[in-house]
């Protein structure tokens, strides 16, 4: 079984948990982990599961098999000599995957004993190219210290964080916290287990970006995207976040300048000729026949234009478009944003320079003399 991880920013799935399900009485994952732990089964069912799941993965069409795939893997089984031995690598390689595909979810649930042992394997396997993330984080009694000790890319909170937090404080304190240590190691905080809007509309105010949950989509056999119901909402929930989050704040729109911007069909050609002829031009932005922008083409990178470039409506607030510019990746961080109307039409771009610049005046305005 798939169940989606969305960023709640722009609605993108950036990967899927695959979920293992038994056969009758053996349906629920506890109870059939738990008996193979019991009979000492635990790497034979691991590996039948991982086997069984690559299986299903390498008949999924290309762009379904791009995001990655979140895969449970218990401390024994990657402590396993036999996980390290290559074999793994292998299995991956006869379905047509790489470690890239993959990132291993060490659930905290049984955790490390041994500290300088898991520091080494998820430095081992982050060479590979896997990806690492701690799982139920927030369930069992030395989660800190497994987290010190991987140094994953993806934190998990466990469901129970999750719960009902909009109705007690403390979890609520709590998650910020963990918010705020996520972005200063540049980690990605997952929320799992989101069951109602009342939680997911906490967890957006408390800086969670990325969930997981019924909510946003129950799991099934193949890998699905939320259903538009939930995208049209979460669409409003991020406009009642971001826009004017205070009576001082001012909008994107009064900073945007129309630059210069071109059919999504022209050639890399043809851009490195506009380039050329233009020395001052710094970027253009690739437009469709409504208007609505396609990509962002940056004079250094004219053979590889991006996609997926930060969007935003005009009436963002300014200091809230300054923390999502920082929170791109390190090759497009100083890239310029691009503006439309509230329909999605282009207005403009806005660069990074007179971001920080209004920004600090903001801040500085709002400073206690």
């Amino acid at each position: 079984m798939f169940q989606p991880i969305v960023d709640l920013r722009h609605g993108e799935v950036i990967g899927h948990e695959v979920l293992s399900r038994g056969p009758g009485e053996w349906r629920e994952p506890h109870v059939l982990f738990t008996q193979a732990r019991a009979e000492g089964f635990t790497w034979e069912l691991e590996r039948a599961c991982w086997t069984s799941a690559l299986r299903c993965i390498s008949t999924l069409p290309d762009e379904q098999r791009r995001a990655p795939f979140f895969f449970n893997v218990s401390p024994d089984v990657l402590s396993d000599p036999r996980f390290g031995d290559g074999s793994t690598v292998e299995l991956l390689a006869r379905y047509g995957l790489n470690p890239r595909h993959l990132v291993l979810e060490i659930t905290e649930k049984a955790a490390f004993e041994d500290t300088e042992l898991i520091q080494r394997l998820t430095r081992q396997y982050a060479a590979q190219g896997f990806g690492i993330a701690l799982d139920d984080f927030g369930a069992g009694h030395s989660g800190l210290v497994t987290l010190v000790y991987s140094a994953p890319q993806f934190i998990k909170l466990d469901q129970a964080l999750v719960r009902n937090i909009h109705r007690h404080s403390y979890p609520q304190h709590l998650v910020k916290s963990l918010v705020d240590f996520a972005r200063s190691v540049d980690a990605v905080l997952i929320a799992e287990g989101v069951e109602t809007w009342d939680e997911l509309a906490v967890l957006l105010r408390l800086g969670i970006r990325h969930v997981q949950g019924y909510l946003v989509a129950r799991p099934a056999s193949v890998p699905v995207r939320p259903a538009g119901d939930f995208e049209e909402r979460r669409h409003q929930a991020m406009r009642a976040l971001d826009f004017r989050e205070g009576e001082h704040d001012e909008t994107v729109g009064s900073m945007v300048i129309r630059r210069m911007c071109v059919d999504v069909s022209m050639t890399a050609r043809e851009l490195d000729g506009l380039f050329q002829q233009a020395p001052q031009l710094g970027h253009v932005v690739l437009l469709d026949d409504s208007e609505r922008p396609q990509a962002l083409v940056m004079r250094q990178r004219t053979a590889t234009p991006d996609r997926n470039p930060l969007v935003v409506e005009e009436r963002l607030a300014i200091t809230t478009l300054a923390r999502l510019a920082m929170k791109r990746t390190p090759e497009c961080l100083y890239d310029p944003v691009v503006v439309t109307d509230a329909q999605g039409r282009f207005l403009g771009t806005v660069t990074m320079k007179q971001l920080i610049h209004r920004s600090t005046e903001l801040l500085e305005q709002r400073a206690p003399r």
